[in-house]
């Protein structure tokens, strides 16, 4: 028996416990601080979001139309140049066998030019005594001519090869008149300008991307050609970054644009959308179209190939009725806020709204409410 009610006076401890923890617990929360946001005025805008860099209004990678060593640059990375400037020069790459068979190459066209002259020479007399047909005199003069403009090729280069020797040193026992050596001498340069690269652009050298003595792959190869360098025109500099395929049906040309970086966080850049990629680019099975924005960087702040995150302004509104998102109650189809209202028993009062644009943090109100009110974001 004495079990008994030791057991029941246990359980009836346990209960009113029980009962006093959870009634505490009830008048701690209704004790806690509403948390509300005051309707005021400000700007407010409808955005699309893209990512993307900051880059250049052109850009050309500096290639060599031969292949060879670097021998000497005339800019470095950071420096301007304007349009025709010299920035690197170029030696031929060349084996002691290629320069044996060139050499012999000189050699025979000087042989051959010489025969094909005497040739020439012996058929002009016998076409003036009338002794051969014009025929064999044209085909002389043509054999003279082609024999010429290969021995001045090969001349010019073999001098590039070796960086310009002597031409009467090289062939001896050959006699070369004046107006050869003055031939000689204009291939010569004409091969020679092309180991010195200029540049087609004006600008500033964004990179060096290779050293002196570095061997470097012609333009004309199955690569492509080694970059030299790379120039980059910053008398404009554009946005360029990606919008989901589910925003740009929004984007139109001419959209005013917002561009952050990171170092100007509190600073964002006036832009326009110049361009829309009317084809999209997939890749891990999201599609996102291509799109560029010129930027106002009159204090030239920006620098080339800065992360960016453009807003693409779609519609903004300016000292208008804001509330934050939170506040918002949708309930069959129609959108209210509770207002704080101490005259009421449950201290706010549901309010039926119109609104506006969202910014996805705040809303504009288009009425309803006033400035001023307090409403309450529930938990």
């Amino acid at each position: 028996m004495k079990k008994i009610i030791f057991l029941i006076i246990v359980v009836v401890v346990v209960v009113v416990l029980l009962f006093l923890a959870v009634k505490g617990c009830q008048n701690r929360g209704s004790n806690q601080p509403l948390n509300t946001a005051t309707v005021e005025k400000g700007n407010i805008s409808k955005t699309v979001v893209a990512t993307g860099k900051v880059e250049p209004l052109y850009k050309a990678e500096i290639k060599s139309k031969i292949g060879g060593l670097v021998k000497q640059f005339f800019v470095e990375e950071g420096d301007h140049v304007t349009f025709g400037q010299k920035l690197v020069k170029i030696i031929p790459g060349v084996t002691p066998v290629e320069m044996v068979l060139t050499r012999t190459e000189v050699k025979a066209a000087a042989y051959d030019k010489t025969v094909a002259e005497k040739q020439y020479l012996r058929t002009k007399e016998l076409l003036e005594q009338k002794m051969i047909s014009p025929e064999k005199y044209d085909r002389a003069e043509a054999d003279y001519r082609t024999a010429k403009a290969r021995f001045y090729a090969a001349m010019a280069r073999l001098r590039v090869l070796e960086q310009g020797s002597n031409v009467k040193s090289v062939i001896e026992g050959v006699e070369i008149s004046e107006q050869d050596l003055r031939e000689i001498e204009k291939e010569t340069k004409e091969a020679i300008s092309s180991m010195t690269l200029n540049a087609p652009i004006s600008g500033i050298i964004l990179s060096r991307d290779t050293d002196k003595g570095s061997a470097v792959i012609p333009i004309s190869s199955a690569y492509g050609g080694t970059v030299i360098m790379t120039i980059a025109d910053v008398s404009e500099k554009h946005f360029r970054g990606d919008v989901d395929e589910a925003d740009i049906g929004k984007v139109n040309l001419g959209l005013p644009v917002k561009i952050y970086v990171e170092a100007y966080p509190d600073e964002p850049f006036k832009a326009k959308l110049t361009h829309i990629s009317p084809q999209g680019r997939e890749e891990e099975d999201i599609v996102n179209f291509e799109i560029r924005a010129t930027i106002n960087d009159l204090e030239n702040k920006l620098r080339v190939g800065m992360s960016a995150d453009a807003e693409l302004i779609l519609e903004e509104h300016k000292n208008v009725l804001v509330i934050q998102e939170g506040a918002i109650i949708y309930e069959d189809g129609k959108t209210y806020v509770n207002v704080k209202d101490d005259t009421v028993q449950e201290g706010k009062r549901k309010v039926e709204i119109t609104k506006g644009i969202s910014d996805g943090l705040r809303t504009e109100i288009l009425s309803g409410l006033e400035e001023g009110q307090v409403v309450i974001i529930p938990r």
